[in-house]
């Protein structure tokens, strides 16, 4: 008897169930703080986070890494809690301190048992409020950026990184990804003083929670913490004009045995009427582990381990980029099959079954996020961050799964033009260099 006949029969599908709308309170304190607050879950904690708009975007061209510099010396503490002190208050409440930021933002985490909410988002706008900067601690805090900057320099990925935003953005701040060593050595407590106290400001800031917890005690201590806190004149970030003509830049890595390659071009920010259907698009061509691009040169090329593609995002602003680290001698023909998947979902309408299927993938992992208290303020903060209101995420699970393969193909064909690419491979050039000619003239470094 052949194994398959003792297989259960394959289930059938559901009808997708209807995501429901968490509710959110949203206020704008007195001092202009923003919130949004979110009753999650039945596990009595809460997830706060505090979003400054503060980010490498306002940096000038040559304080690359100052941000990173604030980050360390946010967690030194502030004026009522030096960093021990800050750390055993949120111990006490069961949370501890994460700093992190991108071009736009500083945020600061924390996760506490439910009856801590009120404290510790005060602690939280006491910190963004009153960080001390001390300037004893700078020599020890500048030489670990300067290490990390020394460990991203070497490592391929990043050189790839760096490479392909300078490609894509020229001037603009996000073209800078990586520090001038000399610019790094000489940043001082007040510097990094200087760069928040111009960006920050309580109209500058969201608090946003989500869990079980009283709203109304994290409204009124989110209120008493950010009274008279002032708001310097926003600093606007002009629109980033990408590179919309074929770009290919190769950086030596002699020796290397794998290639690391970036390709990619400017497509719609969120808030565009096409961007939900390029999210689509990109799970199918590049962006699941069902992709196009994986199934061929992951699956049955073996070319590489784990290629992905995402679309990057930011106010006004982003990206679609596939990436991968193939072995070096494949580097053209995993260039090429990638390219040409893009060229085959731009020839024609894709199958209604592979729409529909990686439509329900799109769907489920915005539902599945948003069943974590993390996911529900990861997607908060991409709210704020791109003007969007509720109206978005009420609609979003049934505007995925309503995308036609018409409108794949559509985007895939507007957005995803091979004129625009902007491809990037760092390796080994005895190997590589010479097959890159194939794909438009090279610039090196």
């Amino acid at each position: 008897m052949s194994a398959d006949l003792l297989l259960p029969p394959r289930p059938v599908l559901g009808a997708p169930r209807v995501g429901i709308l968490t509710p959110r309170r949203r206020e704008v304190l007195p001092s202009g703080m923003r919130t949004a607050l979110v009753q999650s879950g039945t596990v009595p904690v809460v997830a706060l986070r505090l979003v400054v708009e503060v980010g490498s975007a306002h940096l000038a061209p040559a304080q690359a890494w100052l941000d990173r510099l604030t980050h360390d010396f946010l967690r030194e503490g502030s004026a009522t809690h030096d960093r021990a002190a800050f750390a055993d208050a949120l111990a006490a409440m069961g949370g501890s301190l994460d700093v992190e930021g991108d071009e736009h933002t500083t945020v600061l985490r924390t996760q506490v048992l439910a009856e801590h909410a009120a404290e510790a988002a005060g602690l939280l706008i006491g910190l963004a409020r009153t960080p001390r900067f001390p300037a004893e601690e700078t020599a020890r805090l500048v030489a670990d950026q300067q290490r990390w900057a020394e460990i991203a320099a070497q490592e391929p990925q990043w050189r790839a990184h760096a490479t392909f935003r300078a490609a894509l953005y020229g001037r603009h701040p996000y073209a800078t990804v990586l520090p001038q060593a000399e610019a790094l050595a000489g940043f001082t407590a007040q510097d990094v003083r200087d760069f928040w106290e111009r960006h920050g400001g309580a109209g500058a800031t969201v608090l946003l929670a989500a869990g079980q917890f009283d709203a109304d005690a994290v409204v009124e201590a989110a209120t008493r913490a950010s009274e008279s806190w002032a708001t310097p004149a926003a600093a606007a970030v002009q629109p980033a004009q990408a590179s919309d003509t074929r770009v290919v830049r190769f950086v030596p890595r002699p020796g290397s045995e794998q290639t690391t390659l970036r390709a990619g071009v400017p497509v719609p920010p969120p808030g565009h009427g096409d961007y939900i259907a390029l999210e689509v698009a990109n799970a199918l061509l590049g962006g699941s582990f069902n992709s196009r691009i994986t199934q061929n040169i992951r699956e049955r090329k073996g070319y590489a381990y784990s290629p992905n593609s995402q679309i990057s995002t930011r106010p006004r602003d982003a990206y679609w980029v596939e990436s991968a680290d193939v072995t070096t001698p494949v580097t053209a023909p995993a260039l090429d099959e990638i390219l040409g998947e893009i060229d085959r979902l731009r020839a024609s309408v894709p199958p209604a079954e592979e729409v529909a299927s990686i439509a329900n993938y799109v769907a489920g992992v915005f539902a599945i996020r948003g069943a974590t208290l993390s996911g529900l303020l990861d997607h908060l903060e991409f709210l704020a961050l791109h003007g969007l209101d509720d109206g978005y995420t009420a609609a979003y699970e049934q505007r995925v799964r309503s995308v036609t393969p018409t409108e794949v193909w559509r985007v895939a064909r507007d957005y995803l033009r091979p004129e625009r690419l902007t491809i990037v491979a760092v390796g080994d050039p005895a190997a590589v260099r010479a097959g890159l000619d194939r794909f438009g003239p090279v610039v090196e470094g």
